[in-house]
């Protein structure tokens, strides 16, 4: 049965599910993630709130937005544009609540990466064919273990 609610967010839930073993029984904050979120907010300030919130060996992801800048990164997108009525219709179509906000993305793909991985360093950051980015970062434990 497809899920009633579907479009490009939904359609990373897995990837942002993915909670290690150890998260699942540990503290509350021990996994941490922001689907389509942090485009609505300052970006350094609310990764690096998400950062603090997570608690060391535990694990933060984050699906986020960004934008078009260079010829690559409309190359890149439009490769989307075929897969993602595909997506749509097998599952169902694209709904999403009615009068949800929509905010324009300002920060470009190459700039995202940039800020990311010098606020969390060994994070691992994904580009998706669905015009999101995935990241998952690992917070390092106390003592650097």
């Amino acid at each position: 049965m497809t899920d009633p609610y579907w479009n490009h967010n939904v359609h990373h839930h897995r990837a942002v599910l993915a909670v290690p073993d150890g998260c699942r029984t540990a503290l509350a904050y021990a996994f941490v993630s922001a689907v389509a979120v942090v485009h609505h907010a300052p970006f350094e300030r609310a990764v690096t709130r998400l950062a603090r919130l997570t608690t060391p060996g535990g694990r933060m992801a984050i699906v986020g937005m960004a934008a078009n800048r260079t010829v690559l990164d409309w190359l890149i997108s439009a490769c989307g544009v075929s897969v993602s009525p595909l997506y749509a219709r097998r599952n169902g179509g694209k709904r999403g609540p009615v009068g949800m906000p929509m905010e324009d993305v300002h920060m470009a793909w190459a700039e995202i990466g940039r800020a990311l991985h010098r606020l969390l360093p060994g994070c691992d950051v994904r580009r998706t064919l669905l015009w999101r980015y995935i990241v998952v970062w690992d917070k390092p434990r106390e003592g650097g273990s």
